[in-house]
């Protein structure tokens, strides 16, 4: 089940790995250090407005539209979730632009931040729409809907900042047209949905109890990923800012494309087995889940650290030195980060206990903050690579602790065992090689990648690494008998 639904997101999947990438390879190009740095800390405001103002809606959207359905009521829960989306985008809009007028900024900053906070109050209701799709399985619409809009603002964007003086406000402007477009598309689908429903006050009231949890979990957990962007622009400037954040992204951004394809496929169908069937119902998905995340994640990282030179190549020269120093460790710590993310948080929501999920993340937090104000003014940006590592294992431990107590998650220990010896013969056949330094990176990255993924895989299936050997013996019987059948 979780096989086909991966399958299934794989346009999705491109158009992440197309956007990122682009994004990273483009804009630290045609901006300088200043402007990207500029750009790098927008976005990060972005994602913390965001989550602080809006998220609790597509929570609740993703957790009870399966209940929902089972009830016979989703147009009035579609209806309840709308109507308060609209209240809370007025009013957060609103508040963040009277917070933006008091804050000490320069001017430059200020157009960026009203260009990035206009973005982000449109896209609730476009990420409404894509959960709801995502949650009813409308999996084709979800992936058509979600691509075009990614692939659309990215272009969008980039034109922009070849044709005008947008520079860094470019990317945003990009995002607002794309929105609308594609909600001038989605949103009538979504508005015949809720016909015939009605607001709902009793329900929002649960969905904010199951949701501002989350929320303040999904700060806390941002704040742990990206915090670290002010104060290193605060004490080493927006330049610093900038390739720290170019060396992280490339790094953590390419483990999280893995970790979201994979929970845009299992998050879903665990949600609708607990719901109908229970918590035994849910934890044989969520073991695979695990299992899957690791397969997939642990060789990506252990990738990324042995190419990080060679695969530096992507990145503008204003940002490259730097950035490739800090993409060995990041590369791990991206692992941790969507352990925790994309597994650990799991357990909370499938509970429903997402209160106990941000108190969970409190003392990482809390730890990474001092560590950067400590590490940061000894070793710079590697600095704040270490306070990263340390904090993400803690948050990692911690959350698995916690939620445990809640849902019985799995831990696939032989999964980890399995993998992790997998990765070490991986490494030691990268690290076997001859000097490649007289080949251009993109073809000394080829020789390592190909050589790196085709020991793994070798290895994996020698082994059954996470059942993966059985998994694609399955998936091939099985198209092998729809060919015949059809």
């Amino acid at each position: 089940m979780m096989g086909r639904s991966m399958l299934a997101y794989i346009p999705v999947n491109l158009a992440n790995i197309i956007v990122s990438f682009g994004t990273i390879v483009v804009l630290t190009r045609l901006l300088n250090g200043e402007e990207f740095g500029r750009y790098a800390l927008a976005m990060i405001t972005m994602q913390f407005a965001h989550m602080g103002l809006f998220t609790w809606l597509e929570a609740a959207m993703a957790r009870f539209q399966a209940r929902a359905e089972r009830e016979g009521d989703v147009n009035s829960h579609l209806k309840t979730i709308y109507a308060y989306a609209v209240a809370c985008g007025a009013a957060g809009f609103a508040f963040m632009m009277v917070v933006l007028w008091a804050l000490p900024l320069s001017q430059i900053m200020k157009t960026l931040l009203v260009a990035t906070l206009a973005s982000t109050t449109l896209q609730i209701f476009f990420n409404l729409g894509m959960e709801a799709h995502r949650a009813a399985h409308r999996i084709r619409r979800y992936s058509f809907t979600y691509s075009t809009q990614m692939l659309m603002s990215f272009t969008i964007g980039i034109l922009l900042i070849l044709t005008t003086p947008l520079r860094e406000i470019a990317p945003f402007i990009g995002i607002i047209i794309a929105l609308l477009v594609t909600l001038a598309i989605d949103l009538p689908f979504m508005l015949k949905q809720m016909k015939g429903g009605v607001t709902q006050p009793a329900k929002a009231n649960t969905y904010f109890r199951y949701g501002m949890p989350i929320c303040i979990s999904l700060l806390l957990a941002y704040a742990l990923n990206s915090a670290d962007m002010y104060l290193i622009a605060g004490m080493m400037g927006e330049a610093s800012a900038g390739q720290y954040n170019a060396g992280y992204n490339l790094a953590n951004r390419s483990l999280e494309i893995l970790f979201v394809w994979i929970s845009m496929a299992a998050t879903p169908i665990a949600v609708t087995l607990m719901e109908k069937e229970g918590v035994e119902g849910s934890r044989q998905i969520m073991k695979d889940y695990g299992a899957s995340l690791l397969w997939i994640a642990m060789p990506a990282a252990t990738g990324i650290a042995l190419v990080s030179k060679e695969f530096g190549f992507i990145l503008g020269e204003s940002v490259r030195a730097e950035a490739i120093t800090v993409m060995p460790l990041i590369a791990f710590a991206g692992v941790l980060n969507g352990l925790i993310s994309y597994y650990a948080q799991r357990a909370f929501m499938l509970s429903g206990k997402t209160s106990m999920f941000m108190w969970a993340m409190v003392p990482p937090v809390v730890l990474n903050i001092g560590l950067n104000i400590w590490l940061i003014p000894l070793y710079g940006l590697m600095g704040a690579v270490y306070a990263t590592v340390i904090s993400y294992a803690l948050g990692f431990v911690l959350a698995i602790i916690v939620g445990r107590r809640f849902y019985p998650l799995p831990i696939p220990f032989r999964a980890v065992l399995e993998i992790g010896f997998a990765c070490g013969c991986m490494a030691l056949s990268v690290l076997a090689l001859p000097d490649l330094s007289q080949f251009h990176d993109f073809i000394a990255l080829a020789i390592k990648a190909i050589t790196g993924a085709s020991v793994y895989a070798l290895v994996c299936m020698v082994i059954n690494a996470a059942n993966s050997r059985s998994f694609i013996k399955n998936l091939v019987e099985k198209r092998q008998l729809k060919a015949v059948t059809s």
